[in-house]
């Protein structure tokens, strides 16, 4: 089951003057694709060229031939992929979700060329709150001015590299292969201002299930699915690589430490509550999502804790007492 939520944040202290643009690239595929077999070596020396600006996303699709793996294991949420486009042919190369590349280097580099030259207004900030392969993606995104439309959709994409090939790819590996879109088919309808700079937070749950969380990464992407197709801006990293804290069983009925935090969405005072500690007293500490400490303290066996916080945000509490820690989310909007 999926679980997303989002937060509009007010009075969040940010100004931006441009912000770093990530091109998303989407490479329409399939196993038994030769043109796209005989492309795979350019493509490849391309992506590995832009570690830092470029988000790869390779959907397949059932054509020239059914049985793709990678199509079948989730065929919904790819088919969307391409009735965004109209997806005829493969290769089909995307870029920001507004320009057909040829299969060519030249091509690939001029398409990039031309998006990575745009100016960019959305900033796109990613945490992981997890506990092995499974946990929580926190997305904040800030918009400095209107994006233009108003059928704006966040995608966050589930990718697995490494992955045994078939067909054309049989003594090779499929890399950055769709495999889930933690927003449901279609993404997260989304919308800013009136008054900008504007930030939201959303928060939607993932298990990599049997995927290799060590292959596995995340493609988050705001696009306009409306007439234009425009992605205003990406964001690219190994999942396990995300900035973030590790989660514990809060409340667990394993007679782990219990926490409790109210009220939770806050105005920005809560208060915390403990039970189960290993030594009567822990040690409380307060993270953002960047993993910086704002606030640390002491927490007794049962007795309330009151706390404060000024800004906005997603905050992750943590106890430690006796060696053991356990790991709450917190959430203020001001």
């Amino acid at each position: 089951m999926r679980f997303a939520y989002i937060f509009i944040l007010l009075a969040l202290p940010v100004l931006l003057f441009g912000a770093d643009r990530v091109v998303l690239l989407e490479d329409f595929t399939n196993y038994l694709c030769g043109p796209c077999w005989n492309f795979e070596t350019t493509l490849n020396n391309f992506v590995n060229s832009h570690p830092d600006d470029l988000a790869v996303i390779r959907p397949h699709v059932w054509w020239p031939s059914s049985g793709d793996p990678i199509y079948d294991q989730n065929n919904v949420e790819q088919w969307n992929r391409v009735q965004l486009y109209g997806v005829n042919s493969v290769p089909w190369l995307q870029f920001d979700g507004v320009i057909k590349a040829s299969t060519s280097g030249s091509g690939l580099n001029n398409a990039f060329s031309s998006r990575i030259a745009v100016p960019c207004f959305l900033e796109i900030q990613v945490a992981n709150s997890t506990s092995g392969g499974a946990g929580s993606i926190i997305i904040t995104l800030i918009a400095e001015q209107d994006l233009g439309g108003d059928d704006i959709f966040c995608n966050a994409v589930l990718i697995e590299s490494n992955i045994p090939g078939a067909g054309y790819w049989s003594n090779s590996v499929f890399e950055q292969a769709f495999r889930d879109e933690l927003f449901g088919p279609v993404g997260e309808s989304i919308s800013f201002g009136p008054t900008y700079p504007d930030t939201l937070e959303l928060i939607v749950d993932y298990d990599t299930g049997t995927f290799d969380f060590e292959y596995v990464e995340l493609a988050v992407f705001v696009q306009n699915h409306g007439s234009s197709k425009e992605v205003y801006n990406a964001w690219f990293d190994y999942l396990g690589a995300v900035v973030g804290i590790e989660e514990g069983e809060a409340g667990a009925a394993d007679g782990g430490i219990r926490l409790f935090v109210y009220p939770n969405p806050s105005t920005g005072n809560f208060t915390i509550n403990a039970f189960n500690l290993p030594e009567s007293v822990g040690e409380l500490s307060i993270y953002d999502t960047s993993g910086r400490c704002v606030a640390t303290g002491t927490i007794k066996e049962g007795i309330s804790a009151d706390f404060s916080l000024n800004a906005s945000g997603v905050y992750f509490a943590e106890v430690n007492s006796g060696n053991t820690l356990t790991v709450d989310r917190i959430v203020v909007l001001r």
